[in-house]
């Protein structure tokens, strides 16, 4: 994926950045600085005053490395556990400081970190769920990084989290979403495998990956 500027034709359909935001290019830097990151950036507004960013890091070291920095506390730059549950995140501070400089309301529709080896893409499901989850996310990924790569045989090239069964209730409208459980991250993720022509399930709560059968993704 290139990353020469925030106009990449990488995120079709998926806004602009025809309007500057205040203080964009320091909340780039952080998230550059806090992942290793280099980082692309698009807007779409949906009101004057509220807009979604489509946000993509990419990182030069593959997954377990990502992984290791992570549980050392370093990548993404998060407390130890040992810290209040009430602490924000150095990302949630820098958005929400984004947010405050602009007087706008300020979400991500969807963060993807482009990794050597994969690339992750978490998609939003209800208001501010990116931020206030990815920590959580980046905990599970590591936990179940030996399930989800059969037993370190094989890496996806992809994780979409998280997917939904197709006969699962799901109001897409913005009061939906702001329904839905923080777990519904943790149900199902959808994994690419070079050995597969299409994507297999990953259950979350059996640790088991299965065939792909009505399941959804919802950037697609």
């Amino acid at each position: 994926m290139s990353l020469d500027n925030e106009t990449n034709s990488d995120f079709p359909n998926r806004g602009n950045t025809t309007t500057e935001l205040i203080g964009l290019d320091h909340f780039k830097k952080d998230l550059e600085r806090d992942f290793y990151s280099n980082a692309t950036i698009r807007c779409q507004y949906v009101t004057e005053n509220k807009l979604n960013l489509y946000i993509d890091l990419s990182c030069n070291f593959g997954l377990i490395e990502s992984l290791f920095h992570l549980n050392n506390g370093n990548w993404g730059s998060y407390y130890t556990a040992s810290s209040k549950e009430s602490a924000l995140s150095p990302f949630h501070t820098s958005l929400y400081t984004l947010a405050e400089e602009n007087q706008k309301l300020i979400d991500i529709e969807e963060l993807s970190l482009t990794l050597k080896d994969t690339t992750i893409t978490i998609a939003k499901i209800f208001d501010q769920s990116i931020p206030d989850q990815l920590s959580n996310i980046l905990s599970t990924l590591s936990s179940h990084f030996v399930h989800f790569t059969k037993g370190i045989s094989e890496m996806p090239y992809e994780i979409f989290v998280p997917v939904f069964e197709e006969n699962k209730h799901i109001i897409l409208d913005a009061e939906g979403l702001n329904q839905r459980s923080k777990m519904d991250f943790f149900d199902f993720w959808g994994l690419y495998f070079e050995s597969k022509n299409d994507p297999v399930i990953y259950d979350l709560k059996t640790k088991k990956i299965i065939e792909k059968s009505d399941f959804f993704f919802l950037n697609q």
